[in-house]
């Protein structure tokens, strides 16, 4: 998935496959009301098909909301009925705002299509390459060129610890970077889980936007030992807020937020100065509260979006380790309701908070098928 500099498009479609495998991922600007925004699915003789809202956003990367259309979506799945899902090998897709301007209309797989109704009439497509099955097309410059992602996503840096931070057990503190499937963590509740799979990475930070860069989060900035030392962690890691005594002056029912939306308050800050990170993370049997180092954070949390990028080594690992099959469908719910950057920056404007520097400063940075 790659952000670039226009109003609005498609950063990263999958079209082939099962409506368990397609998925179109929609970046907006940051802030921007996606009220009125659609995906539009024409087909290939230019008749409009289907349209679908964008809904709310699954993350906020770079500057821009990120949206998902896919078996999630309402009235997206036909639960696998069909084997080319939604997105036939000779539609077209448009993004089309509000106000009815058509932002995109995307083609693939060689074929261009006239819009003969709906809010793209008149319009050509674009084509923009052949994904073979399991692949993606993908736009690192805002939309302008697309190229095929052979396995989707697969170098994203999910949301995760860095080296060195201290995951509660029931034996002791042990650094993440040590766990291993089998190990048992324990929830900010005090229940023991299983970790089920871990994962590395590593992420090439040299040229990265600033809001692209890890945040530190100094010891004792929620209190006395939360975190007990200084924790970092990546700028879409979500941090419990409203509980476990961390912000439940500010956020009155408990919540996760990402990590860089809290980039307001003292003693939390982006690392400008980092070339590279080594990230990791751990997934247990589901989303749930874990302490790193003293602090309630979330352990992998198998969004949509997360699974959709997976390789199909990482999916049948995966569905091995859980028992069960991973698809967009069956999918975690989040221990805690997720705010949205906007939506944590928006809360936290509402309250005097002693020492906190000014936002600006510090965070810009169906029917039958008709074939």
């Amino acid at each position: 998935m790659g952000f670039g500099n226009m109003p609005g498009y498609i950063s990263e479609f999958s079209p082939v496959g099962d409506t368990s495998q397609e998925f179109i991922e929609i970046a907006l600007p940051e802030g921007t009301d996606p009220s009125g925004y659609s995906i539009q699915i024409y087909d290939g003789s230019g008749n409009f098909l289907y349209s679908y809202p964008l809904g709310t956003p699954t993350n906020t990367m770079a500057g821009h909301d990120v949206y998902v259309v896919d078996s999630t979506t309402p009235g997206y799945s036909d639960g696998g009925n069909d084997p080319t899902g939604r997105l036939y090998p000779d539609d077209a897709v448009a993004l089309v705002d509000g106000d009815g301007n058509v932002l995109q209309f995307l083609s693939y797989l060689g074929n261009t299509v006239t819009a003969t109704n709906g809010d793209a009439s008149g319009q050509t497509s674009t084509e923009t390459g052949s994904p073979g099955a399991g692949e993606s097309l993908q736009s690192d410059d805002g939309g302008s060129t697309y190229y095929v992602q052979s396995s989707p996503n697969s170098g994203s840096i999910p949301a995760c610890y860095a080296p060195g931070t201290l995951i509660a057990t029931p034996g002791g503190h042990k650094p993440v970077e040590t766990l291993r499937a089998g190990d048992l963590v324990l929830t900010a509740e005090g229940h023991a889980r299983p970790v089920r799979w871990v994962w590395s990475g590593d992420q090439p930070l040299e040229g990265a936007e600033p809001h692209q860069k890890p945040i530190l989060i100094r010891a004792g900035t929620f209190g006395v030992n939360l975190p007990s030392r200084d924790l970092i962690v990546s700028g879409q890691h979500r941090i419990a807020v409203g509980s476990h005594g961390q912000l439940e002056d500010v956020f009155e029912m408990p919540c996760f937020v990402p990590a860089k939306a809290l980039c307001t308050l003292p003693g939390i800050r982006f690392m400008n100065g980092k070339k590279s990170m080594k990230w990791h993370h751990f997934l247990c049997d589901d989303h749930s509260i874990a302490l790193a180092n003293g602090l309630a954070s979330e352990t992998l949390l198998l969004a949509p979006m997360v699974v959709g990028r997976m390789s199909k080594s990482q999916h049948a690992e995966i569905s091995a380790a859980l028992q069960r099959r991973v698809t967009a469908l069956t999918c975690d719910h989040p221990a805690l309701p997720c705010l949205t950057v906007g939506e944590t920056r928006d809360r936290l404007k509402t309250v005097e908070i002693p020492g906190r520097t000014a936002i600006g400063n510090t965070c810009k940075s169906a029917a039958h098928r008709p074939h």
